[in-house]
């Protein structure tokens, strides 16, 4: 599904209980509260949550290979760096083609992470990992001996906006399960 935020918030308030209305009475509030700010506030903070840390198949994933093109460097340390988009949320998998598997993604702040920068304990072609970085680099540990060595893909969770700007929603409509109804 890909919806625009007016699509979404219509969606929200139906999926909430708050819509459609009853024809027979009128709730007004006195309190000053916008239910459509409100509305909008808990459909941007579920969309969040679930962009960082929903299951990945309540998702529509982006391939950066194909789609994007990502710079890609070799460093001194026998790996290589992919620089992520700023409307990358999270990468979820990563695979070079000299690997036999796709790699293990860790945070920077791993223990494992400072393993990799030991020649004999960095991951290899059979057991490779990626070092997620906060200034958005992806380290990916090791790639084959030769320079040819390239990205076979690279998945990724992305926020995806508009031409003014606006968030657009972009997910599995399995995903609409997980938007619990209003408690009233």
């Amino acid at each position: 599904m890909l919806l625009t935020e007016h699509e979404m918030m219509r969606l929200w308030l139906l999926r909430k209980g708050y819509e459609p209305l009853r024809s027979d009475c009128r709730i007004e509030r006195s309190d000053g509260a916008d239910l459509a700010a409100v509305a909008r506030g808990e459909c941007r903070l579920w969309y969040e949550n679930l962009l960082a840390a929903g299951d990945t198949s309540l998702l529509i994933l982006h391939d950066l290979v194909k789609e994007a093109d990502p710079m890609v460097s070799l460093t001194s340390f026998s790996s290589m760096i992919v620089r992520l988009p700023d409307d990358c949320v999270r990468p979820v998998a990563v695979k070079l083609k000299s690997w036999v598997a796709p790699a293990t993604i860790i945070p920077a702040d791993d223990r494992r992470a400072r393993r990799q920068y030991h020649p004999y304990c960095r991951g290899g072609v059979t057991d490779p990992v990626a070092v997620l970085h906060p200034d958005r680099r992806l380290e990916l540990f090791s790639p084959a001996y030769d320079d040819n060595d390239t990205l076979e893909y690279l998945l990724c969770v992305m926020r995806r906006t508009d031409d003014d700007g606006n968030p657009l929603y972009e997910f599995a409509p399995r995903a609409l399960a997980t938007i619990s109804p209003a408690a009233f």
